[in-house]
């Protein structure tokens, strides 16, 4: 997906849904035996359905059949905790957690179609009284657009997910909890509620504080790693490595965050939350530069790559190896991943042998390129087949001793 600038006008506003008349009796939320839905069970999903499970019944709905078998033998501890994709199950809840995927669409513009359909669903299972809460990350006005037609019928509001995958500490209920209601009442019961599974909640004046908080944070770390990736190639440009600036810098005990270099930016949410802030505001020069550059990067890495091992080559297509294609280290997920993109140009520049080993991919996810086996991973076997090896991420379960003791192929941690 090529990087676009199309932006939304500012005056444009998402798409709504249609008011829905709700179904049953009254749900005094203050006196209810709460019953928590969280829609959509991705890995953010996921998360909040462990949190919320450990201390309410809960009910983890996809529309998936095969994640919610994959997630069974995960949850199969917790007794309070129904996983299903059969959609009468949502009658049975009081509170609903909307954790749907917010996708761009091939011109960057937001697709908001999963959010939209999660909460017209929710709409129409949901007894008067119930809370409804977006997770999801959405442009600034988004929440307050879908849900306020609701607000008299509803507790509506939004919660900005903070799930970091692979993270183990801090531990998602240790993480502070950024919360917020369309109306008082709506904020106090969805503050009742998340009191009880995360340690720290932090309620905001609206929605529109919670969204841009979310995209704020996000956005902040885009743009401190575009610009320490900029130090650092004018760091080796001077012959200084680029590590010892950045712990010498940390020294300094204010006024300095350490940011790493990278090949990229990848997952769910950093490569993407700055078109959604790009959809309702025109000036944000800093973070466009930003953006641009790091959906740039891993091809104008990769052409430097190629460059270099074609000339040692004497100009004959190389046989480059790619080590770690997953996201960042210890995720599978390829959603915008900095070494697929990587991998991509090295293709379209032209390689006489371009394969991957990264033992947490499937061959079955990257079928336009070959997966180098467990049995293939020694130095005999890579010196006598490859060129170069590209190292993306220092993937889990790599033993890269065996790049050490490689005797005739290149290798190079390309960032």
């Amino acid at each position: 997906m090529p990087y676009t600038h199309r932006r939304r006008r500012s005056n444009e506003s998402p798409p709504s849904l249609h008011r829905v008349t709700p179904s049953g009796d009254f749900v005094d939320i203050e006196k209810a035996d709460p019953c928590v839905c969280v829609v959509g069970v991705g890995f953010v999903g996921e998360s909040l359905l462990r949190e919320f499970g450990h201390a309410f019944r809960s009910i983890g709905f996809d529309i998936s059949d095969r994640r919610i078998e994959e997630l069974r033998p995960l949850f199969k501890g917790q007794v309070n905790t129904t996983l299903t994709s059969d959609k009468s199950k949502l009658s049975e809840a009081t509170h609903y957690l909307i954790s749907v995927p917010t996708l761009l669409k091939e011109d960057r513009s937001i697709d908001l179609s999963h959010l939209l359909s999660a909460i017209g669903l929710v709409l129409s299972y949901a007894r008067p009284g119930c809370v409804i809460v977006i997770e999801s990350s959405v442009s600034v006005g988004t929440t307050r657009h879908i849900l306020a037609p609701h607000k008299n019928i509803f507790h509506c509001g939004m919660s900005p997910e903070r799930v970091d995958p692979g993270r183990v500490s801090p531990t998602a209920k240790e993480i502070p909890k950024v919360i917020s209601g369309l109306t008082p009442k709506s904020l106090a019961a969805i503050q009742a509620i998340y009191s009880e599974v995360f340690d720290t909640v932090v309620p905001v004046s609206k929605p529109e504080v919670a969204e841009m908080t979310k995209l704020f944070e996000n956005c902040y770390r885009m743009v401190n790693i575009a610009y320490v990736n900029e130090m650092a190639d004018a760091a080796r440009s001077h012959g200084v490595d680029p590590e010892e600036m950045i712990s010498a810098a940390t020294s300094k005990p204010y006024g300095f965050t350490p940011f790493q270099p990278g090949l990229g930016v990848g997952g769910h949410c950093i490569p993407v939350n700055p078109f959604y802030l790009f959809a309702n505001n025109r000036n944000l020069p800093v973070l466009e530069k930003a953006t641009a550059t790091m959906w740039h990067r891993p091809g104008k890495i990769a052409r430097g790559f190629h460059r270099r091992t074609s000339c040692a080559q004497k100009g004959t297509p190389p046989r480059i190896l790619v080590v770690g294609m997953g996201f960042k280290p210890g995720q599978a997920v390829l959603s915008c991943s900095p070494g697929v993109a990587f991998a991509e140009k090295l293709r379209n520049l032209g390689c006489a042998r371009l394969s991957f080993y990264d033992p947490l991919v499937s061959g079955e996810s990257l079928t336009w390129m070959e997966k180098l086996e467990d049995v293939c991973w020694s130095p005999r076997y890579i010196d006598e087949n490859f060129d170069a090896v590209a190292i993306c991420n220092r993937q889990f379960g790599v033993d890269f001793d065996v790049l050490a003791r490689l005797q005739r192929t290149k290798v190079q941690e390309v960032k």
